[in-house]
Parts: structure tokens; sequence; C-alpha cells
């Protein structure tokens, strides 16, 4: 009974985001339930909106998460609002989100962009640190 136990509550803690009055170590998720994979790249810098950051190939800030994936991207520990007042400009971290087929042979990535996202730190906090691309 105990191993069950330990299970379930290893599985919750493995596709749970951010939670109330969480700790340094919870992540940020991004679940993706669209029909395709897709390359996800975190902002900083809102008001900017250019995706001229996302050139660098050593990038941190970019994930490959393909359909029917969730995966934690959390690299700074957002969760934590202190961390995120640290990095976050004008409170409002911005995802991009691309068709990983479409951006690496256009060499555009305003051709591959689906959607752009923006979100406040108590934004996040409702939606428990899980982001859902759908």
């Amino acid at each position: 009974m105990k191993k069950i136990f330990l299970l379930g509550f290893i599985f919750l803690l493995a596709v749970s985001g951010c939670k109330n009055n969480s700790s340094v170590n919870d992540a940020v998720r991004i679940e993706n339930k669209l029909h395709k994979n897709i390359v996800c790249i975190l902002g900083y810098n809102y008001p900017d909106l250019t995706l001229n950051f996302i050139a660098g190939k050593a990038n941190d800030n970019r994930f490959e998460i393909d359909s029917g994936k969730t995966i934690a991207i959390d690299t700074l520990g957002l969760c934590n609002k202190t961390t995120w007042d640290k990095y976050i400009k004008h409170n409002m971290l911005m995802l991009f989100v691309f068709d990983k087929n479409k951006l690496a042979p256009t060499g555009k990535p305003e051709d591959a962009l689906l959607e752009r996202y923006y979100f406040s730190y108590s934004q996040l906090m409702k939606l428990n640190g899980v982001i859902t691309i759908e």
C-alpha cells in the first residue's frame, strides 16, 4: 500500500506546476495539446515583441515540446515571487510558440510563429504554473 501511495505522490509532483506558497524547486510547465510539435521560447523583456533574441541556437529559453507532451520549462524558479521580480521586466512573462517544422527551414521565425502569450505572476499562479497550448 505504501508503494502505491508513494508512486501516486511522485506522479502528482511530476505533472503539477507551481503551487501556492511554492518553493524555488517548483517548475512552470507547458502542456502541448496541439497536433504538431512546437518550439516555445520564453521572453523576459516585455514589451519588446521583436523576435531577434531567438536567433541563438544555445538559447536557454528554448524548449521543444512534442504533440501531447508536457515538459517543465522553468530554468529560473519563476514560481518564486522573489525570483520572478528579479528577472521579469514590467511583471509580464512572454511565451512565443512556434511550429517546429516551419521554424528551421524558413529562417524567418515570424513565419513559424503560432501564438504569443503573456502572463503576470498572479495569472501564472492561478494556472498553478501549467500553461496549456491548444
